[in-house]
């Protein structure tokens, strides 16, 4: 598990990733069906490189679709395990509560679940934005590598 701290410049690179990622993207589209580019290729290297384009996107956009749906269902899980470990944890409170024989016992089981439950909540939060971007990073890889391995090939 990556420490907090981490995510901040993860989200950076992350974000430099996609602008790349973009940028490569135009590159390449640009080659392949410019007319110009079609017109030097000639007419059968285009139509192949244009059969070569559709699968090799529906591969790399179909990776980037499993690791989507790998991350969200692990991120489900997360969030389904804090809110169980939350309800658990307001269960213990109010079972505390209810034993207490005075108001300061009662106060003092809600005050010590309120402070937990935010230190809980902050930690979860935590965890929670470095794991999805995680899946973002992920997820951004196979069509990164399709659109790098195109714009080699294609200068």
């Amino acid at each position: 598990m990556t420490r907090a701290s981490d995510t901040g410049p993860r989200f950076v690179r992350h974000a430099g990733n996609v602008v790349t990622l973009l940028t490569s993207a135009r590159q390449v589209v640009d080659v392949r069906l410019s007319a110009e580019e079609a017109r030097t290729r000639g007419p059968l290297s285009t139509a192949l490189e244009v059969g070569r384009m559709v699968p090799e996107k529906m591969l790399a956009f179909s990776a980037c679709g499993a690791a989507v749906a790998q991350g969200a269902a692990e991120l489900s899980q997360r969030a389904m395990d804090y809110g169980l470990a939350e309800v658990e944890a307001a269960q213990r409170a109010m079972l505390r509560a209810a034993t207490s024989r005075t108001a300061m016992g009662w106060m003092m089981a809600q005050t010590e679940w309120a402070m937990g439950a935010a230190n809980r909540a902050a930690s979860f939060g935590m965890g929670f934005s470095g794991a999805a971007l995680g899946v973002a990073e992920q997820s951004l890889r196979p069509v990164s590598r399709t659109v790098a391995g195109n714009l080699r090939r294609l200068r």
